[in-house]
């Protein structure tokens, strides 16, 4: 499997990083759609990939400004965390309003749970509901690839604020010791900033030290 990682801008914090899986028969997944720009769709187009879905890991709009126009160009649907549906079709809830971008989802959204496993292209794809940076964020836990998708769960040496609307900050601990619990080789992809593995986190992050 092919992982092509979107920064556009890393020094950001308001346009996630977004994710193109790709399988060897060429189907594809997106994940976090920050900007739904030119520039992704003309790489999908180039490569000849088909994307089958777009994965969201929560429903604050620097992860889903995208998903409108690409759910239109490549006619897929957007799976997301049930107790996050509300926030991608409110303005206010995923803080789109504040950046006086209002912005709601009108897509086909499918919403997942906590343990389902995705089959929508050769590698399954297992949702780990994550709650605290949002009631519903998800992590994305690809095995066969050592992969994992934390969206703002977990960053390099950090993890994602809980003081935001839609907030469950008593989870936080329980969610990250989900985490924890995953094999230390794997490799995470997160939301903001650089890719790090979860062997280097559980030495580092303070986070996730006991």
């Amino acid at each position: 499997m092919e992982i092509y990682k979107f920064d556009y801008n890393p020094i950001d914090d308001l346009v996630s990083n977004t994710y193109v899986l790709a399988d060897s028969d060429l189907n594809c997944i997106i994940i976090d759609p920050g900007k739904g720009n030119d520039k992704l769709i003309d790489f999908i187009n180039r490569h000849n990939l088909k994307p089958v879905a777009i994965l969201l890991t929560h429903g604050h709009i620097d992860h889903i400004r995208g998903v409108d126009r690409l759910a239109k160009v490549f006619k897929v649907k957007t799976y997301i965390h049930y107790l996050d549906e509300e926030m991608i079709k409110d303005s206010e809830l995923n803080l789109s309003i504040q950046l006086g971008e209002p912005l709601k989802v009108t897509s086909i959204v499918v919403t997942v749970i906590d343990n389902e496993e995705l089959n929508l292209f050769k590698e399954k794809i297992i949702v780990i509901h994550t709650p605290f940076h949002t009631k519903g964020s998800v992590c994305y836990y690809l095995p066969e690839e050592k992969a994992l998708f934390t969206g703002d769960t977990l960053f390099k040496q950090s993890i994602g604020r809980d003081d935001l609307p839609n907030n469950d900050k008593h989870q936080r601990v329980e969610s990250l010791n989900k985490i924890k619990k995953l094999p230390s080789d794997i490799t995470i992809y997160p939301g903001h900033g650089p890719n790090t593995t979860l062997e280097s986190e559980l030495l580092n992050n303070h986070f996730l030290i006991n």
